[in-house]
């Protein structure tokens, strides 16, 4: 296992599992430094930063934006900032407001297509979480629809997909400014999913202010990280890792920490963030 994962979801957004219960499982698998990077909210930070501290673990705060990358979904994520920056807040105010009526759309879509659930059943399953997507899945599996999450998406859901509502988002340069702004920096998730040019993509949102690279990710064999890891060294970004946690039970899913992280990369991600000065470490100092 890795000593730290920056990439994880609880049930404040679509992950299965409470902040607390990511906490404690993180410090039971060897994870001493985490970030948990719910979609579009922080409202899981809290629970997780006592948690963190009951169970000896160091907790950077954390969150994953959708953003909209030429008519692509593009995730960034953002490290350190400052929880109660106002800005950032009304912002994720105003993506929760957002995914509601998103989820509400998408109901209905699938229902003319045949597929009939109900849209208070899929806030009953998000319970007190931002509602996305994986909610809408697991509604489908519960219904009989389709055997798995991963399913959902791939008949449904998914970019592309009947069931497919887009919403609207920050750009990428808009997204980096403001997690700037609030003390934070910022990363791009998996750049695989940007396609096959993802190189240029990076290239791109690098030239708009974008801090590191999502380097050590879950799955990612010795030659795509070689390619991140140049590709880092090329455009002068920092390097994160993580397992991108969310419980679902998808065949591909790691557990927190098991990912090909070395201690070395986690320090240096750690270095790399007090070396922005980001808002958490001015406040607490590193490492």
């Amino acid at each position: 296992m890795a000593s730290g994962d920056f990439h994880l979801h609880s049930t404040s957004s679509d992950g299965v599992r409470s902040p607390t219960w990511v906490m404690q499982t993180a410090a039971a698998n060897g994870v001493r430094v985490v970030a948990l990077t719910d979609h579009d909210t922080t409202e899981g930070l809290a629970e997780a930063g006592a948690a963190a501290r009951a169970a000896g673990v160091r907790l950077i705060p954390g969150i994953e934006l959708s953003v909209d990358l030429d008519g692509a979904d593009a995730h960034l994520l953002g490290y350190g900032f400052d929880v109660d920056h106002a800005p950032l807040q009304t912002y994720l105010g105003e993506q929760r407001d957002g995914r509601m009526g998103r989820m509400a759309r998408m109901v209905r879509v699938l229902r003319e297509h045949g597929v009939t659930i109900e849209a208070e059943r899929v806030l009953e399953i998000a319970g007190d979480a931002s509602v996305g997507r994986p909610h809408v899945a697991r509604a489908l599996v519960e219904a009989g629809y389709v055997e798995s999450v991963q399913e959902a998406f791939d008949r449904w859901l998914g970019d592309g997909r009947p069931g497919h509502i887009t919403r609207t988002r920050l750009t990428p340069a808009e997204a980096i400014a403001l997690l700037h702004e609030a003390g934070g920096a910022v990363f791009v998730a998996h750049p695989v999913f940007l396609g096959e040019e993802y190189g240029e993509a990076v290239a791109a949102l690098a030239a708009m202010g974008l801090d590191g690279i999502e380097t050590y990710y879950k799955n990612y064999d010795e030659e795509t990280v070689a390619i991140h890891e140049e590709l880092s060294n090329r455009l002068g970004l920092g390097r994160s890792g993580g397992s991108d946690y969310h419980g679902l039970g998808n065949a591909n899913d790691r557990e927190i920490g098991d990912i090909a992280f070395s201690d070395d990369a986690v320090a240096g991600f750690v270095a790399f963030l007090n070396s922005r000065g980001v808002h958490s470490f001015r406040q607490e100092g590193a490492s």
